[in-house]
């Protein structure tokens, strides 16, 4: 018993002396780089932080709550990691999304290649660049707007709402209804148009699908702990996904060759297949196109009626001008001029926004402009391999931009405050601004008045507050159960 104890306070006491040891090289190279030392936040689990981690995807206030006793700055102290940069001073923000000190390659790829490959959400550089050079394409002016698919499937989901102030959960219908258009846009087929031929059905696809992604989110937020876990369930998952992309990519690469590409709808495969026969490259885009357009809009649109439905007068207003707009009211020249559909959809973004977090990692060695000293006035030395997170959410609440009441849904908030670039980031900023953000713009106000042309009215049918489940996006976790009349 007393040589067990004594081995105990021997490996404290060389814990204790590689942690000073540990932390005196950190002050050291903070004091060599003229920045100042970042104020601590000690997790329960010290060594990695791991707890830290969980909690700040589980609980999207968390962050916000620590801001405020921090203020903008502040870093997670780990023993044996980098102690990971929490910040959301718009000088860093500006600093992280513009500089190419900072990417995501080292954080995404190396849990998420099997599944979608290299591409605009898992790279960086030149390869991240070269993506996105190739998806611009269809995401042209005639393109976006062309809502006739979405036509079709708002027009379904409408006539399956009851008409009598029963009760509907919008959430699973609105993702139904995207996912459907998101197929058309990135595949060129919707669900109803699967050929007989296809390995796959459309709801095993869209099963193997999310399945997958699920398992890549999962192990993206492992880190290297992830190799611990079995892999064959998540490798015949990803097959059976990409067995049935493979058989679209092969048709449009026969579409183009034989020169039927141009009289077939557009979608981001066939663009794609116009500039390269690589049909492993093409998967991989096309999948990372769909991991970006798959609920985006509709959680957008989910967060915005759970929203409408508390503050019902803006209903009123919103139907109220829809009805008067007359025969263009679905126009999209009309809808992106409308001031206040464009109003209730930035005021979701502030309040509910789909990413509420983002994080990067630190490329080489490098600083930020504050952070540092009693002040947090002082420059941030950044190791490499550092992992800086950006809270949203909390960069949404900021008092001296939006007002005082930052948790109160008031579209009309928006005639009167001019956010700059980097006190609202909805859709990021710098260099991975959202390539789809107009997209999303014009087909949420095309599904907001094609509702409010619908119905006089509508009421919440559920009390509680509203709740982010964050995966790929951040969603409601309680959905959105609401009654129209």
């Amino acid at each position: 018993m007393g040589l067990i104890l004594s081995l105990l306070i021997v490996l404290s006491s060389f814990i204790a002396y590689q942690v000073y040891r540990i932390q005196c090289q950190r002050n050291e190279i903070v004091r060599r780089n003229e920045c100042g030392t970042v104020v601590q936040h000690w997790t329960l689990e010290p060594f990695t932080g791991f707890d830290f981690q969980i909690k700040m995807h589980m609980s999207i206030p968390f962050l916000h709550q620590l801001h405020q006793r921090y203020r903008h700055t502040f870093q997670v102290g780990t023993l044996i990691s980098h102690p990971a940069l929490i910040t959301t001073a718009k000088e860093n923000i500006c600093g992280i999304n513009s500089s190419k000190d900072f990417g995501v390659e080292p954080m995404r790829l190396p849990g998420m290649e099997y599944f979608c490959g290299k591409g605009f959400i898992t790279t960086d550089g030149d390869t991240w660049n070269h993506s996105k050079r190739m998806l611009r394409p269809s995401f042209d002016g005639s393109n976006l707007r062309d809502l006739s698919i979405l036509r079709d499937e708002i027009d379904t989901l409408l006539e399956s709402l009851p008409k009598d102030g029963s009760a509907s959960d919008l959430q699973p219908l609105l993702y139904t209804a995207f996912l459907n258009s998101a197929l058309y846009f990135v595949l060129g087929v919707l669900p109803s148009q699967i050929s007989n031929d296809a390995p796959l059905t459309a709801e095993k696809f869209v099963k193997s699908f999310h399945g997958a992604l699920v398992y890549s989110m999962f192990r993206t937020v492992l880190g290297r702990a992830w190799k611990l876990l079995p892999q064959a369930r998540y490798i015949q998952t990803c097959a059976t996904a990409h067995k049935f992309i493979d058989f679209y990519v092969e048709k449009a690469l026969q579409e183009h060759d034989h020169n039927d590409i141009t009289r077939c709808k557009r979608s981001l495969m066939k663009d794609l297949a116009s500039q390269t026969d690589d049909k492993a490259y093409i998967r991989y885009q096309v999948i990372q196109g769909m991991m970006a357009a798959q609920d985006t809009t509709s959680e957008l649109l989910t967060n915005a009626f759970f929203l409408l439905a508390r503050n019902s007068e803006y209903w009123t207003r919103l139907h109220t001008e829809i009805v008067e707009a007359g025969d263009e009211r679905f126009e999209v020249d009309r809808l992106i001029a409308s001031k206040l559909i464009s109003n209730i959809l930035l005021e979701t973004l502030r309040i509910c926004p789909i990413f509420p977090l983002i994080g990067r990692v630190a490329l080489r060695d490098t600083k930020l402009p504050v952070g540092g000293g009693l002040q947090q006035d002082l420059p941030v030395f950044v190791p490499q391999g550092t992992k800086v997170v950006m809270s949203y959410y909390s960069v949404h609440r900021n008092e001296s931009v939006f007002g005082d009441d930052v948790e109160t849904f008031r579209p009309d908030r928006w005639d009167d405050i001019h956010p700059a670039q980097w006190e609202f980031m909805a859709f990021g900023g710098g260099n991975r601004t959202c390539l789809g953000r107009q997209k999303a713009l014009i087909e949420a106000s095309y599904v907001l008045a094609r509702f409010g042309h619908a119905f006089e009215g509508i009421r919440s049918m559920d009390s509680r507050e509203w709740q982010g489940e964050l995966k790929m996006t951040c969603k409601s976790a309680n959905g959105c159960k609401v009654a129209f009349y």
